[in-house]
């Protein structure tokens, strides 16, 4: 059985805006809406999306617009399941100086990775959530025997971890990079 996680092409949304911590919020909210550039390349990926029988992505417009991209004609999930996991942002209360997007990236997912989740689900929920999504990755690699998981960055190092602690062999890391991903095997019997 094979499980490829790959992550999703890149976004059309824009990196290089500049903003207060408390408009943030609006910023993740178009990220989580947008689809994706119209320039981006993936001939790889491509080469690799046509050896699995089945993909699954989630329900957000950068994934499902990635495994069509793909030419990904046996997507057999799609579900909320299977998303990125949240930023946390500010709350208008926090007067901040305007900075770079990719500044407020970093700081939020290293205040969510230390604890914060503000208005984002927390640690507990997401290791509880990535353990049930590779529980219903491995669920359709039984069925299929190969499945290409159109994903997103964290939740597909997530998926790897769980992935790894059940017996599969791959890279502890998928790549972070879009369109990378990283190759899982299982060769006994798979236990979900």
């Amino acid at each position: 059985m094979k499980i490829i996680l790959m992550r999703h092409g890149a976004p059309r949304v824009r990196f290089d805006e500049k903003m207060a911590a408390a408009d943030f919020r609006h910023w993740v909210a178009r990220y989580q809406l947008a689809g994706l550039d119209e320039v981006t390349r993936c001939d790889r990926a491509l080469s690799v999306a046509r050896e699995c029988a089945a993909v699954a992505c989630s329900d957000l417009p950068r994934s499902l617009e990635s495994a069509l991209r793909l030419e990904a004609g046996n997507i057999v999930y799609s579900d909320p399941l299977m998303r990125e996991i949240e930023l946390p942002h500010g709350s208008g209360r926090w007067p901040t100086p305007s900075l770079p997007t990719t500044f407020w990236l970093i700081a939020f997912r290293a205040l969510w990775l230390v604890g914060y989740h503000g208005n984002a689900e927390g640690r507990r929920a997401v290791f509880h959530r990535a353990d049930a999504a590779a529980s219903k990755l491995i669920e359709l690699a039984r069925e299929h025997c190969s499945v290409l998981f159109v994903g997103h960055g964290m939740i597909n190092h997530l998926l790897a971890r769980e992935l790894i602690s059940r017996g599969w062999q791959g890279p502890r890391r998928p790549g972070r990079a879009h369109w990378q991903y990283g190759v899982y095997e299982y060769q006994g019997q798979a236990i979900a």
